[in-house]
């Protein structure tokens, strides 16, 4: 298989799903800004909607590609397939069923520090408890995705995402043709979560779509439940690994709920730095385990061994996140000026969300890094390793969050993302290493250096021009987007240019990387 070929094709089609779903976003932002609306929507939306983004990126494919690699012939593998529908389904159906009983509950746990009888805590329930159908819908998605790509279908699976975004978008359109400032909150409410569900239908519909004709045969027999049951079990810590940025952002949320506009600050600041990091995910989960997990890599393949491909992963996710994290950070204020401010959403909003994403953007290197890793360890039958990790990082990111949100304002939850992500990259790296896992030899400590140097450089110049720029990203509008985007286009000049002048990056190996 062309590693790199689909896994560009999986960047490329998560890239246009990230741009769309920030446009959403962006549409969320100027139409109700940091108010009460978007607070209560990212509290409400925020379990439907982490599920439909991670479940869409091969989430589920640790645990359910082995398992059907391993059938005994073709219908075997369709009535195990058929059996794992049924399955996820109904557990799908039990935990919203739940989910929508406890939501009240669920609301205090996200946001404690909303006012229980308050208008933000009790719109954050309308919406969820709107949305629950989501998690079954979702979940059906992933599991179909996870199969698609198990029959070598990549792309189909990785544009569903930009097509739910699309759906979401037509509702946003709708609301505002609608008078969304002139609606009530629970009617705004209402509509957003009406969109949340558009867009699950439709991630399930074009995954289900993507399935070659005969994959699966559903069955409801006892047996073939009972042998689809360990993989709905072995599939908790995946989706654990998987989830773990948007976890980290329930926990940070969760610690600047005290926060007049926090929440939605911190989920507006997330979502820039999951634009880059999205690409390394779904890359790592719906190509470069498949990889791993198949063992391929032959004496013939140079460069192409288990090993190989691990350590080149990691390579090509530094290269990648390291530039976007410290570009990130150091235009965080215009790039949230350009993109969000309109409408309701006014400077104070964008002086509280660039002051979040300046700190969380140095978070995406190591989070990059980590789904790398995790890949690693899910292909060398190590999940307890990241459950481990994963477990030890959460509450170390909560504590690090809640204790210092009160002298750091927005901040401080977002210095507990970054310990939590240290953490767990740690500890994973400390775990792959001891095991020759993760073997970095000096040719790959060389070049991570040279890529390391690059990016700083780049840093530095975007830093020095963006000073000289001052005027004119003052002046807003189209002078300010302009001079915006030359400083990336500048940025990216200075980095590509390094990156192959001191070697971190060559021209032969991207040649012979597309060609494998």
């Amino acid at each position: 298989m062309a590693l790199l070929r689909h896994a560009s094709t999986v960047a490329l089609l998560t890239l246009t799903s990230r741009v769309l779903g920030f446009a959403r976003d962006a549409g969320v932002a100027a139409l109700f800004g940091t108010g009460l609306v978007a607070e209560a929507s990212v509290a409400g939306l925020a379990v439907p909607q982490i599920a439909r983004r991670l479940l869409g990126e091969g989430a589920l494919n640790a645990a359910l590609l082995p398992a059907l690699a391993r059938a005994e012939d073709a219908p075997a593998r369709r009535t195990l397939a058929g059996a794992v529908v049924m399955v996820f389904a109904l557990a799908g159906l039990l935990v919203a069923g739940l989910l929508f009983l406890f939501m009240p509950a669920v609301v205090s746990v996200l946001a404690p520090g909303f006012d229980g009888d308050g208008p933000r805590a009790a719109g954050a329930v309308l919406a969820g408890r709107l949305t629950v159908i989501c998690l079954p819908l979702a979940l059906l998605a992933g599991v179909f995705a996870a199969f698609a790509n198990a029959a070598g279908r990549f792309a189909r699976p990785a544009m569903a995402p930009a097509a739910a975004n699309v759906a979401v978008i037509g509702l946003l359109l709708l609301l505002w043709l609608s008078g969304a400032h002139t609606i009530s909150a629970s009617a705004a409410l209402i509509w957003l979560a009406a969109g949340v569900v558009a867009g699950a239908l439709t991630q399930l519909v074009l995954n289900a779509a993507a399935l070659p004709r005969g994959f699966v045969r559903l069955t409801l027999a006892p047996a073939d439940l009972k042998a689809a049951l360990p993989l709905l079990a072995g599939s908790a810590t995946p989706l654990l690994a998987a989830a773990l940025p948007q976890l980290r952002f329930l926990i940070a949320a969760a610690a600047a709920s005290g926060l007049g506009g926090g929440v939605a600050a911190l989920f507006y600041a997330t979502r820039l730095v999951e634009l880059p990091l999205g690409l390394v995910g779904a890359s790592a989960g719906a190509v470069l385990l498949p990889a791993l997990a198949g063992g391929r890599g032959t004496a013939e393949e140079p460069g192409s061994s288990p090993t190989a491909l691990g350590a080149g992963g990691l390579i090509a996710a530094l290269a990648l996140s390291l530039p976007a994290a410290l570009g990130l950070a150091v235009l965080a204020h215009p790039i949230v000026v350009v993109l969000f401010q309109r409408g309701a959403f006014d400077p104070q909003a964008s002086e509280l969300t660039a002051t979040a994403l300046a700190l969380l953007a140095l978070t995406l290197p190591a989070q990059a890094l980590e789904k790398v890793l995790i890949a690693i360890a899910f292909a060398s039958g190590l999940p307890r390793l990241v459950t481990r990790a994963s477990l030890a990082a959460l509450p170390l990111g909560a504590l690090a969050g809640f204790l210092t949100v009160g002298a750091l304002g927005v901040a401080g939850p977002a210095l507990g993302v970054l310990v939590s992500s240290l953490v767990a990259l740690g500890g994973l790296a400390l775990g792959l290493a001891r095991r020759r896992l993760v073997v970095l030899g000096k040719p790959l400590r060389r070049q991570l250096l040279r890529l390391s140097l690059a990016a700083l450089a780049m840093a530095g110049t975007v830093l020095l021009a963006r000073l000289g720029c001052e005027s004119l990203l003052a002046q807003g509008g189209l002078a300010a987007a302009g001079a915006l985007i030359g400083l990336v286009a500048l940025g990216g000049a200075v980095y590509a240019g390094l990156a192959l002048t001191l070697g971190g990056v060559t021209l032969t190996a991207l040649r012979a990387a597309l060609r494998r």
